[in-house]
């Protein structure tokens, strides 16, 4: 990014997104490509609000996005379920515990909600130089990689579930706020790839975690293959935190560097 376009408009534009992917829910909009995309820019919008020390209102927007969770959650079961080619049974009974969800979620007027906090608290500062946002990007960085360390540390041998979700939530807000630096000299493309492996990994965990569940609440008669996946998930979750830290290039702070000497050439990861 050259110094005449330091302006960063994509917390506009992804603040438009999300304000349009709202009117659109408000508006009856089913499809769950609308949800989807009201969550994830949101979730870049709370990075942004964090890397630049917003975080009270990176917290609001973070509960916004933890408001239209369970609604998420069944669209992607709904999904998966179809995949399966589960029993008719189940499908409708996943249907109707999203209709009503779904119904919840209007009757409290929750769209229009969220819609307010989005107009009100995600208008973040645009830094005015980009040396201001490289420092932040530094602090953060190491920060990162001292809760990262701490986290793993935490885990032992068997990882509780708990425990995989605050580290996958931790490795989300890492990669989001990584992709916002991916135009800049002092980017890491690499451990982007990498961050999107482990998040997808733990994600699908946690995606199956929360359908055992609704599976066991539900009675539903793909219930036993649900639980062989979910135990397949979970091995693969669980062998992770391991060596997460040595993989992400983080074993050591100094190591984490933000502006590469060549000025061009991505910083070394591992």
């Amino acid at each position: 990014m050259s110094e005449s376009n330091l302006a960063d408009d994509r917390p506009v534009r992804y603040r438009a997104v999300v304000l349009q992917a709202l009117a659109r829910l408000s508006g009856g909009d089913t499809d769950p490509a609308t949800l989807h995309r009201a969550r994830t820019h949101l979730r870049r919008l709370q990075a942004y609000l964090e890397l630049v020390g917003e975080d009270c209102n990176a917290d609001r927007i973070a509960r916004c996005v933890v408001r239209l969770s369970k609604l998420r959650t069944l669209q992607v079961f709904e999904q998966y379920l179809s995949k399966l080619d589960a029993p008719r049974s189940d499908r409708k009974a996943v249907k109707r515990r999203l209709r009503a969800t779904r119904g919840k979620l209007e009757r409290a007027h929750a769209y229009a909600a969220i819609e307010r906090i989005v107009r009100r608290h995600a208008v973040p500062p645009i830094p005015g130089n980009l040396d201001w946002l490289a420092e932040r990007m530094r602090a953060e960085r190491h920060a990162h990689a001292d809760a990262l360390r701490q986290l793993t540390a935490e885990v032992g041998a068997k990882p509780r579930r708990k425990t995989l979700h605050r580290l996958r939530l931790l490795i989300k807000s890492i990669r989001y706020q990584e992709e916002w630096a991916l135009d800049q000299p002092y980017a890491m493309p690499a451990l982007v790839r990498r961050l999107k492996h482990v998040q997808a990994v733990l994600g699908d965990y946690e995606d199956l975690v929360q359908f055992r569940k609704l599976a066991r609440s539900l009675d539903l008669r793909s219930s036993a293959i649900i639980k062989k996946q979910w135990r397949k998930a979970r091995t693969r979750a669980r062998a992770l935190p391991a060596h997460l830290v040595a993989d992400l290039g983080m074993t050591a702070g100094p190591r984490i560097r933000l502006v590469d000497d060549r000025r061009g050439s991505e910083p070394a990861v591992g």
